[in-house]
């Protein structure tokens, strides 16, 4: 086959299986119509996908009004391969098993502390033990996402720097998914918290948002951390994540911050460390915090902002100033329309959203695995579209 068939020809297969991932129940016609694609052309890769135990028919749609056969509904088969997506913090890890729907099938949380070891040895053996725990079920996963706080650069699958996992130019490509069967690829937390809306919101009117996760640590050693506050921002436009040029997007300090202390807000480390506890301390964050997304939501016109980690124990106090501070800066009398939701992940929001990288990695860039993945015994046959989806991008 040329060359230049065969890139066609896989470009056409993963732009189906994304839209058809992205939105469950299209028939071929629909699938065509939406991708601008000939109906043959879809017609033919559905049936190869067919064949290849990748999507299922389900059901039969509502013929048109103008009669005629009804069209015959299509989604991806949930079992054809499994995601692990994976929480790294200081002293514990999270993890959780998901099918190619999102449905979480299987969870795991321990305390867990870095010592001496390098963090290759040490993630890798977090891994390896899941691995034993998932026993004949290892063999069909497909991939696994890891968040954590730092800057990444997701598409490189590089960590420039992670002060919580105490990491510095970390190739996590080379040192982590190359010695493994599968891909692994590594996400900033808040991001990934962006992904899992994105995700498990993907047939939903979720389109340009924020996700900004507020992490209240108030262990002695949390503390240390940006005075044992750390808020991370998911920046979300045109249902894409925006990374930023140099994937810093979301970054973020706050305007009224002139050097009080080590972290993000105008509270020095003693005031920043009572906001847990402190009503009236607690009252000034939220405001301070507020005040800074405002700008972002109205300058940008997002449809949502989304909250999530520690502050969801204060959903009441935290929603209310946000709605105040999003109102009063907005320059019009009409009222901003941007709905405010706290996550419904709760605790899990990290890890979820490592699980739905994974999943829309998966469904892009031609990195699809194909053939029956549990079969498979050499890495590198799992491996070679992956890392040359890695390459392809990492020279854009």
């Amino acid at each position: 086959m040329a060359p230049a068939i065969k890139r066609n020809r896989v470009m056409n297969r993963s732009r189906v299986l994304r839209a058809i991932w992205r939105q469950p129940l299209l028939s071929r016609i629909e699938t065509a119509a939406l991708l601008g694609l000939d109906k043959s052309t879809v017609s033919a890769v559905v049936n190869e996908l067919l064949e290849l135990g990748i999507l299922e028919e389900v059901a039969e749609g509502d013929a048109s009004p103008q009669g005629g056969r009804r069209p015959v509904e299509l989604q991806i088969r949930r079992d054809y391969g499994l995601v692990l997506g994976m929480e790294l913090q200081p002293g514990f890890f999270r993890a959780a098993l998901c099918d190619l729907h999102g449905k979480v099938l299987q969870q795991w949380t321990a305390e867990t502390r870095r010592e001496t070891e390098g963090f290759t040895e040490y993630l890798l053996g977090i891994i390896e033990e899941i691995l034993a725990d998932l026993g004949d079920r290892q063999r069909s996963l497909l991939g696994i996402g890891v968040a954590m706080g730092g800057l990444i650069n997701s598409i490189r699958n590089e960590i420039t720097g992670s002060i919580p996992m105490r990491l510095e130019h970390f190739d996590f490509q080379k040192e982590i998914s190359d010695r493994l069967p599968f891909p692994v690829v590594a996400e900033n937390d808040a991001n990934a918290c962006a992904w899992g809306e994105l995700t498990f919101h993907r047939a939903g009117n979720v389109h340009d948002f924020l996700y900004v996760l507020v992490q209240m640590r108030t262990s002695s050693s949390g503390r240390h951390l940006y005075g044992g506050i750390g808020v991370g921002i998911g920046v979300v436009i045109n249902s894409t994540l925006y990374p930023g040029a140099t994937f810093t997007a979301g970054e973020f300090r706050s305007a009224f911050w002139q050097g009080q202390g080590s972290g993000q807000f105008s509270l020095n480390d003693e005031e920043a460390g009572r906001v847990a506890t402190d009503p009236v301390m607690r009252e000034r964050f939220f405001r301070e915090l507020a005040r800074n997304v405002a700008v972002i939501i109205n300058v940008m016109n997002l449809d949502h902002l989304f909250i999530g980690g520690d502050v969801l124990a204060y959903q009441d106090e935290l929603g209310v100033i946000l709605d105040e501070e999003i109102r009063m800066n907005w320059p019009y009398q009409t009222p901003p329309r941007c709905e405010i939701c706290f996550s419904s992940f709760q605790e899990n929001a990290v890890v979820y959203g490592a699980a739905g990288m994974m999943l829309d990695r998966l469904f892009s860039d031609q990195i699809f695995p194909q053939g029956d993945i549990r079969n498979r015994h050499g890495r590198a046959e799992v491996l070679s579209e992956f890392n040359e989806a890695i390459v392809r991008l990492g020279e854009r």
